[in-house]
């Protein structure tokens, strides 16, 4: 299983689109953190895996990732990150 931000150099097929979305909510005191998505990068790479693995792909090209900080008024910030790719699976030779 991989994921790639590219492309693959030998056949495939498209299986289909995958896509994962996490977030975390930042309190006052973690408001620095902002630029702190690492963890989440995890959480939507694992997420963008097992979704692949229940279509029986054997890989995920053409990933991308789009960060971004909501703010709800005076309630919370939340870090959230959405990620999607194309599921590919590569033929069987017989």
């Amino acid at each position: 299983m991989f994921l790639t931000t590219g492309e693959v150099n030998r056949a495939y097929m498209i299986v289909g689109i995958v896509n994962a979305t996490v977030k975390r909510t930042l309190t006052p005191d973690e408001i620095d953190d902002v630029d702190n998505f690492d963890e989440l990068y995890e959480k939507v790479k694992t997420k963008l895996i097992e979704r692949t693995v229940a279509r029986d792909g054997d890989g995920i090209i053409a990933v991308h990732f789009t960060p971004e900080i909501v703010s709800v008024g005076v309630g919370p910030k939340y870090m959230i990150l959405h990620g999607y790719g194309t599921v590919i699976s590569f033929p069987q030779k017989k």
